[in-house]
């Protein structure tokens, strides 16, 4: 009777330790190239950081409404801002951080230009080349239009 309840023990286990190994094989074979080692998470948070300081210390432009997020190195930007040259300054500064590999600019144009009042002014008539403005000429722009 002993002998026949230590050979139970023993087959039972025997059958869990088979099935931990067989299980934790099967993690091995997974595909590792979306993730990120902590090191490269740190690394990546700080390019985040750093980015996001630069783009809020612009003399010209404050990219208050663009966000930033990084992983492996490659920044990508997204939000909005007034006009091209906004959008090129910005990729332009994320791309001079150190550490930063590439940079996908998904900053779109707002749609219209604020009045004073702080509404949009939809009507592109009023603003033939607004691309090419800086804001004080789009200042100088909206006090002469009526």
């Amino acid at each position: 009777m002993k002998n026949l309840k230590s050979i139970g023990l023993i087959g039972s286990l025997a059958a869990v330790v088979a099935a931990g190994a067989f299980t934790g094989c099967s993690s091995w074979s997974h595909d590792r190239h979306n993730e990120r080692t902590v090191g490269r998470a740190i690394d990546d948070k700080n390019i985040s950081a750093k980015v996001k300081a630069d783009l809020a210390a612009a003399p010209v432009y404050k990219f208050g409404d663009v966000d930033v997020k990084t992983f492996n190195g490659i920044v990508q930007l997204s939000g909005f801002v007034n006009t091209d040259a906004q959008k090129n300054r910005a990729g332009e500064i994320a791309q001079h951080v150190e550490g930063v590999s590439q940079v996908v600019n998904n900053i779109v144009l707002k749609e219209g230009l604020p009045t004073p009042t702080g509404r949009l002014d939809n009507n592109p008539n009023n603003y033939p080349n607004r691309d090419n403005l800086d804001r004080d000429n789009q200042n100088r722009l909206r006090n002469t239009n009526p």
